[in-house]
């Protein structure tokens, strides 16, 4: 990756120091990364975090002035931890002394050194490694110019992101252990999800350190161009050649559910909100992707960097950058399908999209809509002409939108039939605007038909409340009209507390929302409960103050066969439940002449009698001889008649 001229001029001091010089750990054994201990991360951030306090204000002067001159060129600034003091910066002497803990003095040069070191992680444009090089250069000699003014107490340094990445390839981790170590003063979101990407890279190794072949990295982090809303690409690589007692598809599928546990965890302690998309494979898997040429393989081997490598990675993608990994003939032919295959897959998806979701998009509301006029929903084919019946009819829908929807339900049928088997990209255009148009104008029919239904709700919930307001004026024979119902009400029935004042509330909600001419449908319907509640607790405390109970009107007849009837004799009318031990049995209705017959007899419901009963405020019917004779034609000759049962 870096140009032999790096490596050389970085054992200048004057010119170059690497992520390597600056804080020199101890050898990895079996290319393991060298770790710090807790206990001493935690003490060293600690000093590093009270330093960086004491020197706020330079510090944040500092980073704005570098950000700005370099503002594309800079991913992030690191305070790194102290160094040990072992030799001198200058001339390389090892009689040096300690004059603090972020100073030290050699004695053979007679200089102080700072043990304090600054990273600045960089990326230039460049056609090569040599002209970014170049630019590095260039920007070095401001760099430390900057620093001198603003922090002289510290060593700042900067790197390439290409250094850091060639420094993973030949498996010299330290620079990432001093990322993870460091203060990050500045970010665009590289140092941040490469933080991340390093510590559960360490707790993978922990757990799986014998079977993990490679962790690598891909996507926007290796590319410099990670921001702290960038998804952070990991690869792991698990040796399954000794694994015996399950298959590789058990292996991912265990190691899945742990190894994304320790990703949510990294994220959280490297205090990044990233999202980290973990690939596991097992290396039967990997090697079997590879001679097949998988897309996603070959991309991470041409752009991935391994964190950790055991000596495969490296050679993979050094063998393919050489040629030298090449598709399988099978892998070649299955790609070359491929097209096909997705065109035919397309072609499916137009025809599904042609002959299910225009249908479902469209005739699901247009049912809708009926719904909501009282219409049950009806059948695909009746729909329309349904449509056109309650609504075009009615002016509250153009006739071209029901014509969309004939057009639609016909593609199905030619589809269905066979008439039609493919459809282009253009025609399904065509019915997408369609559709489109059909369910904008459904949606503002909507509101027509909601403004309509609650308009006419509205106006049968006033009417219900003023005649049960007139209801119980009569049975109280109290004279009114049509101008002063609630008002006669509120004097003649709530003063005298036959009516709860909760009964007034309600009459002028109602008032105000028919006056007004729209309101809220649920609402609507709750005042119309409410109401029917009050008005049958109303006519109870009236015929209870007038001494009039319902049972009163009411008399049984037994005749027949054991058969029992009910039979309510009001003032003018007079309701006959025929068999009282039928759910289903028929009720008739009569009037009753001068005499106490019983003519005109009519069909009649439950609802009707509960209705007439409740509002009835007058005189029971006189049982006379004719009354008898007309029950005894209705139900039998041998009627015998109950009063009070």
């Amino acid at each position: 990756m870096a140009s032999k001229k790096t490596y050389q001029a970085s054992t200048d001091a004057n010119k170059y120091t690497t992520p390597a010089d600056l804080a020199p750990m101890p050898e990895a054994s079996q290319g393991m990364p060298p770790q710090l201990t807790p206990q001493q991360q935690a003490v060293l951030a600690q000093k590093a975090k009270e330093f960086l306090d004491s020197i706020k204000n330079k510090a944040d002067d500092f980073q704005k002035e570098i950000t700005t001159k370099f503002k594309k060129e800079t991913i992030g600034l690191i305070l790194l931890p102290p160094r040990p003091v072992q030799s001198c910066l200058k001339c390389g002497s090892n009689t040096v002394k300690v004059l603090d803990e972020f100073k030290g003095h050699c004695t053979t040069c007679n200089s102080d050194f700072n043990t304090l070191d600054m990273l600045i992680l960089m990326q230039f444009e460049g056609a090569n490694l040599e002209e970014k090089f170049k630019k590095k250069d260039e920007a070095d000699i401001k760099i430390k110019e900057i620093a001198q003014k603003k922090l002289p107490q510290i060593n700042v340094s900067s790197v390439l992101l290409d250094e850091v990445w060639d420094m993973c390839f030949k498996g010299k981790y330290d620079i990432l252990n001093l990322l993870t170590m460091g203060v990050i003063l500045y970010d665009t979101g590289m140092v941040g999800a490469l933080k991340a990407s390093e510590i559960h890279k360490r707790m993978v190794l922990q757990k799986f350190e014998k079977y993990v072949v490679t962790y690598a990295i891909g996507g926007s982090l290796v590319k410099g161009r990670a921001t702290k809303e960038s998804d952070i690409d990991t690869f792991v690589v698990i040796d399954d050649t000794d694994v015996t007692r399950m298959t590789g598809v058990e292996l991912i599928s265990k190691l899945r559910a742990i190894i994304l546990g320790m990703a949510s965890e990294s994220g959280f302690a490297a205090g990044v909100g990233n999202k980290m998309n973990v690939q596991i494979y097992v290396l039967t898997d990997m090697w079997n992707n590879i001679k097949t040429a998988n897309p996603v393989i070959f991309t991470l081997l041409r752009d991935g960097i391994p964190l950790y490598d055991r000596g495969m990675f490296a050679p993979w993608k050094l063998l393919l950058k050489q040629g030298k990994i090449t598709p399988t003939p099978e892998a070649v032919d299955m790609y070359m399908k491929s097209g096909r295959q997705m065109v035919d897959r397309t072609k499916f998806t137009l025809r599904n999209i042609a002959m299910e979701d225009f249908f479902w998009a469209t005739l699901t509301p247009a049912q809708g809509a009926l719904m909501l006029m009282g219409v049950p929903p009806p059948d695909p084919k009746e729909t329309p002409a349904m449509m056109r019946e309650y609504l075009v009819k009615s002016g509250l829908l153009e006739e071209k939108y029901v014509k969309i929807l004939e057009d639609i339900l016909q593609l199905r049928k030619d589809f269905e039939h066979g008439k039609i088997k493919d459809i282009d990209a253009k025609t399904i255009g065509e019915y997408m605007d369609n559709t489109e148009k059909f369910l904008t104008r459904l949606d503002k029919l909507m509101v027509q038909i909601e403004t309509q239904e609650v308009k006419k709700e509205l106006k049968q919930l006033n009417e219900k409340l003023i005649d049960d307001l007139s209801a119980s004026l009569k049975m109280l024979d109290v004279k009114f009209n049509s101008d002063d119902v609630v008002k006669q009400f509120e004097k003649n029935v709530v003063a005298k507390k036959l009516a709860h004042s909760k009964y007034l509330e309600l009459i002028g909600r109602v008032v105000a929302l028919h006056k007004e001419g729209k309101g809220d449908r649920r609402e609507i319907a709750s005042l119309a409960f409410e109401q029917d509640r009050l008005a049958k607790d109303v006519f109870e405390h009236i015929r209870a103050e007038k001494g009039k109970k319902v049972e009163k009107y009411k008399i049984s007849a037994h005749y027949g066969e054991n058969k029992k009837a009910d039979i309510w004799l009001l003032t003018d009318s007079a309701f006959i439940v025929m068999d009282t031990a039928k759910a289903d049995t028929m009720i008739r209705k009569f009037a009753v002449d001068k005499d106490g017959c019983l003519v005109k007899e009519a069909p009649s419901n439950l609802k009707e009698l509960n209705v007439v009963v409740e509002k009835f405020a007058g005189t029971p019917t006189t049982l006379t001889k004719s009354t008898i004779d007309s029950l005894k034609k209705i139900l039998a000759e041998n009627v015998k008649l109950v009063v009070g049962a």
